[in-house]
């Protein structure tokens, strides 16, 4: 993987293309603001913690809706690599503090060498990627639990990876060619809960990691973890945990 070009924009009011097609593989990691993005079929807003990855010839449309600053990486990588890249879209990294330092690095040679893209650069460039692969092999394996039946480890596996996303047990059920019925009696036989309570468990451990790792508004964090608003996920949250997400905030903040 090679960075062929970074910029570091800050408190941008809104972007000179709302539209534009790349040649090469071209991410947006945000450091503070929201922007709208859609990038295929992929359809969202990003802040702080977020990268947005949009493949070449892919169209990229994006609107500020608050000022925005935020780091713009083009790079191009090979077949073998492009496996491990995050898919097209948002990507989360919950490792804020991690996260901050390499964006601290990144604006500091930015603003002392404008223009250049040093070799070390893409490093830095590998280290988000690296930060997005080993949260996500670790959020697997801690909420995943074993089992022999293959098809349920896949169903599992989808549900993790789908969690921010509107995911219905029919929709799961026809993914893996089986009835609804028959989904939830092998899910609940492998894993002692159903689909959708297990589905609840994953999106609400997101959230707690949210409340204490991030800034975010319990809004943002709503997005998330596939809730539609923050007052819904507070009422979900409180319900289940015996805790107001604000008050968990406040004793798990470091």
């Amino acid at each position: 993987m090679e960075l062929l070009n970074h910029i570091y924009w800050k408190q941008k009011g809104e972007f000179a293309l709302t539209e534009d097609i790349y040649t090469t593989w071209v991410a947006f990691a945000v450091e503070e603001g929201i922007f709208h993005y859609e990038i295929g079929g992929q359809i969202g807003e990003a802040s702080f913690g977020d990268l947005v990855l949009c493949p070449p010839a892919v169209p990229f449309r994006r609107t500020v809706i608050t000022p925005l600053t935020f780091h713009y990486l083009q790079f191009s990588s090979s077949l073998e690599e492009e496996e491990f890249l995050p898919p097209a879209g948002k990507s989360l990294i919950n490792d804020t503090k991690r996260l901050a330092s390499t964006y601290a690095y990144l604006r500091q040679d930015s603003e002392e060498n404008k223009g250049e893209v040093a070799r070390w650069k893409t490093h830095f460039m590998m280290d988000l990627w690296q930060l997005y692969q080993v949260e996500r092999r670790q959020n697997r394996l801690k909420e995943r639990r074993f089992t022999e039946d293959a098809r349920m480890a896949e169903a599992a596996a989808l549900l993790e990876e789908r969690a921010e996303e509107e995911i219905s047990l029919q929709e799961l059920a026809q993914r893996l060619a089986l009835s609804p019925v028959q989904l939830t009696r092998r899910f609940r036989e492998a894993f002692q809960e159903t689909p959708s309570g297990y589905l609840k468990r994953v999106r609400l451990k997101k959230a707690q990691n949210l409340l204490a790792d991030s800034s975010l508004t319990l809004n943002q964090i709503a997005e998330r973890c596939g809730y539609e608003n923050g007052f819904y996920l507070s009422r979900v949250f409180s319900k289940t945990l015996g805790i107001s997400p604000s008050e968990y905030r406040r004793r798990h903040r470091v």
